[in-house]
């Protein structure tokens, strides 16, 4: 039980950086944050790419935001998503819904974490001008194993996954149906996530041997030797399988002599950058909005006094949206029947924009309401 407590736990600090903000919405009954990242650089004239960035148990997405990623976005003009996991009972630290498992117990299993996910790119593309083929994931520790995880089950609009010292965990199978782009880093005297004998999940070498496989890699991977430069004690050996179906390719650093930590500038690579390094190679090309059909919806009385019925023509992997006349999204909610109470009754009085959301594809219908109370 003590190696439950202390499953995973990431405690980064990098330092602080301005120019983020933080938003909430309620998903699942829950409320759920994360930290929003746009450069300076960006202007809506051109789409631009996505980094989620996912902490470890225990830590949280203020502390997470330190690994730096904003200062790649600065330069490479992209947006970056830090979200907060939910704290679960058991351990009473925050805990993504990862599929880690020790001795049978999953933390947070209940917990709608990819729907959360797809609910913060939802808002984004609405809001922004996103590149919905460049959409990625990176992660430490339980981070790791949820990003993972979305390389498994959310790939339909993640495009590639970097892990740091999580794997895929033994609380889920794993059935990809593509090829997906994979990186991963790992120090072989990681004594939290073992690099040989993982206790919650696959091992850092069978963890790239499923990527490798399930993208159809053909041969051996090349492995290079880095330059060892830095007096840290550690040394750093890459493998890269290349050769792989819709050109995924598959990584692995491993980093002897390395504990559980995210290695920084004062080592011989930065994390950070080169999982953006990886990021930038790949893409896929998702299937156009304008070839889909929206979702379709009814919505009365309107004027409303905030208690509204919707009536929808789909119900799986869909969300409804509110925004504001400002572009502030103010509701979300998942759609659970075809009919159903949608209670606005604590927003202010005026004009709002109801969307009903395709959670898969990003198709939406809107209908403009007017609250009067």
């Amino acid at each position: 039980m003590k190696q439950l407590f202390t499953l995973l736990f990431a405690a980064i600090s990098l330092g602080n950086f301005a120019q983020h903000t933080t938003h909430s919405f309620t998903w699942d009954g829950l409320t759920r944050e994360y930290i929003k990242y746009v450069p300076a650089s960006y202007n809506g004239t051109t789409a631009v790419p996505v980094v989620f960035c996912l902490h470890g148990l225990g830590d949280n997405m203020t502390n997470f935001k330190g690994i730096g990623m904003n200062y790649v976005a600065d330069t490479a003009n992209f947006i970056v998503i830090t979200p907060q996991a939910i704290v679960d009972p058991l351990v009473s630290s925050s805990a993504w819904n990862s599929g880690a498992s020790y001795l049978g117990y999953t933390l947070n299993s209940s917990v709608d974490d990819i729907g959360f996910f797809g609910a913060i790119l939802d808002t984004l593309i609405a809001n922004y001008n996103i590149d919905q083929t460049k959409v990625f994931s990176c992660g430490f520790s339980m981070g790791g194993f949820m990003t993972n995880r979305l390389g498994c089950e959310m790939n339909d609009r993640i495009a590639a996954i970097a892990s740091v010292a999580g794997t895929i965990g033994s609380g889920i199978t794993c059935s990809p149906g593509r090829a997906v782009p994979a990186c991963h880093f790992h120090g072989t005297a990681d004594s939290t996530v073992y690099y040989e004998g993982n206790l919650y999940g696959n091992d850092a070498e069978a963890l790239v041997t499923f990527w490798a496989t399930n993208n159809n890699c053909g041969g051996t991977p090349t492995v290079t030797a880095l330059p060892d430069i830095m007096m840290d004690d550690l040394t750093i050996t890459h493998s890269l399988y290349s050769s792989c179906d819709d050109g995924a390719e598959v990584e692995l650093f491993r980093v002897d002599s390395a504990d559980h930590i995210w290695l920084t500038p004062a080592n011989d690579i930065f994390y950070t950058n080169e999982i953006w390094k990886f990021f930038m190679k790949h893409s896929f090309e998702s299937v156009s909005v304008t070839e889909l059909d929206p979702i379709q919806f009814n919505l009365y009385p309107n004027p409303s006094n905030g208690k509204l019925q919707i009536e929808i023509d789909e119900v799986n992997n869909a969300s409804i949206r509110v925004v504001d006349v400002l572009g502030q999204e103010v509701y979300v909610s998942k759609v659970r029947s075809l009919i159903q109470t949608l209670d606005l009754s604590d927003l202010p009085n005026g004009a709002y924009f109801v969307k009903v959301v395709n959670d898969l594809d990003g198709t939406y219908s809107t209908k403009k309401i007017l609250l009067q109370k």
